[in-house]
C-alpha cells in the first residue's frame, strides 16, 4: 500500500514538474518572440530613411552633401524593405519627385498593406511591380529592371535619382546580360548555392552576369547625380556586395566569377553563354562607359544588422536578463553554429552551476573556438564574464549574420529552421553527457528579420533540447528530415507547429538574428 502511495506521489510530482517546466518554456519562447518583433521594429525602413534624410526648403542635406531640388527628383528602389522607405521618401520630397519604379517581392503589398509603417500617399507618381516569388529572378523582376534601366538611361545632369537598396535586391534586379537568359543566370545561382557558396560569392557571380549589377546602374545613369540609401543584408556590410552593389564601382579582379564556378567544381556544368562570359575577362556586354570612378554617385549606409542586435540586447535588459552581443558577423554552414551554439549553453550552465573552478579559462575557450568559425564582437568576452557572475539572472546571448546550408535533399526548408533543427539535436547529445543541463530551460530562436526562410512561410524556428524527445513521442523521424534538409515540415509536424516563427514579410531585411536564452529553472 505505502508503495503504491509513493508511485502515486512521484507521478504527481512528475506531472507538476512537467508543467512547470512547460510554463517556463512558454514564458522563455514569449520573450523571445518580443525580441525578435523589437529587432524588426528598430529596422523599419520608413524609419530608418527619415533620419538620413534632411529636407532645409529646397535643399537637401544627406550627410556631408547639399542637393538642390526642382522639380528633378526621380526614385528607383529594389529590394525586401523598399516599399517603406519609397513611401517615405515620397512624401519628404512632394512635389520634386515626379517619377518613381519599385521593384518588390511578390506577394508584399498584400501582407503589408495594414502595416501602420506603409501609408503611401495619394496620387502617388510611384510604380509598384511585384516579382521574384521565393526569392528567386523571375520575368516579372526581369521586366522590372528593364523599365527602371529604361528611366536612368534619358536622365541628364540636372536630375537627382534616389535609390532605395535592401536586401533581395540581387532577385528583384535581374537583367542579365544580352547573351544570357534569365532562366541560365537563375541555374548558375541555384547551382552554387546549393554547393555551399556564400552570399559574397554568390554577388560576385551575379555581378558579372548583370547588366545593372557591379557599378552597372550608376553608370547608365551618369550624367545624373545618384544618391543610394542601403540597407545592409550582407556581414560587415560592404557596399558593393549588398543588392550586387549596382552603385557601386566593381572592384573585383576579371577572374573573380571564373574563379569562384570552378572552386565548386561546377564550370562544365554551366550553359555555353554562361562559360563565354565567364571565360573571357573583358566581357561586360552593356557596360561599355566604362567611368574610372564614381563622383556623380553618394552611397550612404542608413541600417545594418547591428541595428537590429542592439535593440535586441536593450530589451533583454528590459526584460530582466542579461545581455550579451557575440556577433553580428556569424557566417558558415549551419551544422558547424548549431553545434557551436550548443557547446556555448553547455559551457555556460556548467559555469552557472559552479562545476567549473576556472571560469576565465573556460569561457576564453569557447570564444576561441568560436572565433574559428565566425568573428566575435569585441567586447563579447568581457560581457560574457560579467554577466555570469550573475546566477540568478537569465542569460541572452545574441548573434546576428547569415548562415549556409549544404543541400543534399529535396525538402523544404530554410537556413534558420535547419539551424534550430540542429541545435536542438545537439542539446540533447549533450543533455544525455551532462545532466546538469536538464537544471536550466535553454531556447534559441533563429530568424530571419524579413520574415522569410527559404521558400516557407515562417521567418525561423525556436530550437531546444525537449524537442527531440517531442518528436519521438509523436513518430517523427528526425534523421529523415535531417538528411532531406526538410525542416520547415519537421517543425510544421511537431507539437503543432507551435515551434515556427510566423511573421509575414516584414516590410526590412538586415539579415539573420540568433537569439539565445539560458535560465536556471
Amino acid at each position: 500500500m505505502i508503495q503504491h502511495i509513493l508511485i502515486a506521489c512521484k507521478k504527481v510530482t512528475s506531472l507538476r514538474s512537467f508543467s512547470m517546466y512547460q510554463n517556463n518554456m512558454q514564458k522563455i519562447k514569449l520573450d523571445l518572440r518580443n525580441l525578435f518583433d523589437s529587432s524588426v521594429k528598430a529596422v523599419q525602413p520608413d524609419y530608418l530613411l527619415k533620419k538620413s534624410l534632411l529636407l532645409d526648403g529646397n535643399v537637401l542635406n544627406v550627410r556631408d552633401k547639399k542637393y538642390i531640388l526642382n522639380n528633378n527628383v526621380h526614385i528607383i528602389g529594389f529590394g525586401k524593405a523598399v516599399l517603406g522607405m519609397a513611401y517615405e521618401a515620397e512624401k519628404i520630397f512632394g512635389e520634386h519627385l515626379i517619377s518613381g519604379i519599385i521593384s518588390v517581392p511578390e506577394g508584399i503589398m498584400d501582407t503589408l498593406k495594414n502595416s501602420s509603417n506603409i501609408q503611401h500617399v495619394s496620387n502617388s507618381v510611384l510604380k509598384i511591380s511585384e516579382g521574384a516569388k521565393n526569392n528567386l529572378p523571375d520575368k516579372n523582376a526581369n521586366e522590372t529592371a528593364l523599365k527602371i534601366k529604361d528611366l536612368v538611361k534619358n536622365l541628364t545632369s540636372n536630375d537627382l535619382l534616389i535609390v532605395l537598396i535592401s536586401g533581395g535586391g540581387s532577385a528583384l534586379l535581374p537583367l542579365p546580360l544580352p547573351s544570357i537568359s534569365i532562366e541560365e543566370k537563375s541555374f548558375i545561382i541555384k547551382s552554387l548555392a546549393a554547393a555551399g557558396a556564400n552570399i559574397n560569392e554568390l554577388n560576385c557571380i551575379r555581378k558579372k552576369l548583370s547588366v545593372l549589377k557591379g557599378g552597372g546602374l550608376a553608370e547608365i545613369a551618369y550624367p545624373a547625380q545618384v544618391v543610394s540609401l542601403i540597407l545592409s543584408d550582407i556581414v560587415d556590410n560592404p557596399l558593393d556586395l549588398i543588392a550586387s552593389g549596382p552603385t557601386v564601382l566593381n572592384n573585383d579582379s576579371p577572374d573573380a566569377a571564373l574563379n569562384i564556378v570552378n572552386k565548386y567544381s561546377l564550370f562544365e556544368k554551366m550553359p555555353l553563354s554562361v562559360q563565354k562570359c565567364l571565360s573571357f575577362s573583358n566581357y561586360n556586354g552593356e557596360k561599355s562607359i566604362g567611368l574610372k570612378n564614381f563622383s556623380h554617385v553618394q552611397n550612404v549606409l542608413i541600417g545594418s544588422n547591428l541595428t537590429a542586435i542592439t535593440s535586441i540586447a536593450e530589451s533583454a535588459n528590459n526584460m530582466d536578463y542579461n545581455s550579451v552581443i557575440l556577433s553580428t558577423s556569424v557566417e558558415g554552414n549551419v551544422s558547424d553554429i548549431g553545434k557551436l551554439y550548443a557547446t556555448l549553453a553547455c559551457s555556460v550552465c556548467k559555469i552557472l552551476h559552479e562545476d567549473i573552478k576556472d571560469n576565465n579559462n573556460e569561457i576564453n575557450n569557447i570564444i576561441q573556438q568560436i572565433k574559428q568559425t565566425f568573428t566575435v564582437y569585441e567586447n563579447a568576452e568581457n560581457e560574457l564574464h560579467t554577466a555570469l557572475q550573475n546566477v540568478n539572472k537569465g542569460l541572452c546571448i545574441i548573434a546576428g549574420g547569415e548562415t549556409t546550408v549544404i543541400v543534399k535533399g529535396t525538402g523544404k526548408g530554410g537556413r534558420n529552421q535547419e539551424l534550430a533543427m540542429i541545435f536542438m539535436k545537439h542539446m540533447h547529445d549533450n543533455s544525455q553527457k551532462c545532466p546538469l543541463l536538464k537544471k536550466f530551460d535553454i531556447v534559441l530562436l533563429s530568424a530571419g528579420t524579413d520574415g522569410i526562410d527559404g521558400p516557407t512561410d515562417a521567418a525561423g524556428a525556436f530550437g531546444y533540447g525537449q524537442q527531440y524527445i517531442s518528436a519521438k513521442e509523436q513518430n517523427i523521424n528526425l534523421f529523415e528530415y535531417e538528411k532531406n534538409n526538410d525542416s520547415h515540415n519537421f517543425y510544421k509536424k511537431l507539437n503543432g507547429g507551435q515551434d515556427l516563427i510566423i511573421s509575414g514579410h516584414t516590410g526590412t531585411n538586415v539579415m539573420d538574428v540568433h537569439i539565445l536564452v539560458i535560465k536556471p529553472n
